[in-house]
């Protein structure tokens, strides 16, 4: 009888079923399903936070150069752009969202990093512990054990979005600025909860695909997986 066609909810049939060996493809499309959902939650919550944060701030204007040519009488023709205005108003959201713009690109480099960041100190990890079987077999079980955070990029985001849509702001910048860190800083509880849930789910398949992987046993695969897992959160919420 066929395994189930992923390990999310039966991790110890789907890496039975396949020697401890399953499709590669197969993971690799599930990295590249987590790097694509991080980053489209990335600019959605830029996007939210840019529709929340409208309120209109004075800042220096691009087009204009500046005093030190504008009012210099050594030239002989006034610059181009002297003519604009010093200052022009702009929304704070925008602005912020604009300095941040480069997360969703970075995201989809620096996820499938990651992955393979992590592939590599659990296979080193396995090897202290006499654990046999290739490489990229422990890229596999890494690729799986990553899927579980989509549940958390899904329900930390909808929350994040809805706090943003529902806090009612001022129109003083630095005031509304604080009530949106507030209300983003409201969502940190859910968030552990939501990294606890995801460390112990992705923990279950990273701990059945290492045993079948590397030749562990349960118990040997478990703690090396558990003592990783919680080195990772620390590093997380530190």
């Amino acid at each position: 009888m066929a395994g189930p066609r992923t390990p999310l909810l039966r991790p110890d049939s789907y890496f039975a079923a396949h020697d401890g060996s399953p499709p590669f493809a197969h993971a690799a499309a599930a990295v590249a399903v987590v790097t694509l959902a991080t980053a489209a939650g990335l600019a959605v919550f830029l996007g939210e936070f840019a529709a929340a944060l409208d309120v209109a701030v004075t800042v220096d204007n691009p087009a204009y150069p500046g005093d030190a040519f504008c009012e210099n009488s050594a030239f002989e023709d006034t610059p181009s752009g002297c003519d604009e205005p010093e200052t022009v108003e702009r929304d704070l959201g925008a602005l912020v969202a604009e300095e941040l713009s480069w997360l969703p690109p970075a995201a989809v480099a620096l996820v499938p990093l990651f992955w393979v960041v992590q592939a590599g100190v659990l296979h080193a990890a396995s090897a202290l512990a006499d654990g046999s079987g290739p490489f990229v077999d422990t890229l596999v079980v890494v690729a799986w054990g990553m899927v579980p955070g989509l549940a958390r990029i899904l329900g930390v985001g909808a929350l994040l979005v809805y706090r943003l849509r529902t806090t009612p702001l001022s129109g003083d910048p630095e005031s509304a600025l604080a009530t949106l860190e507030a209300a983003v800083a409201g969502v940190e509880a859910v968030a552990l909860l939501a990294a606890l849930v995801v460390g112990l789910w992705g923990g279950a398949i990273r701990t059945y695909g290492l045993a079948e992987a590397r030749d562990h046993t349960l118990g040997d695969a478990a703690g090396i997986v558990a003592v990783l897992t919680l080195v990772g959160l620390v590093f997380e919420l530190s």
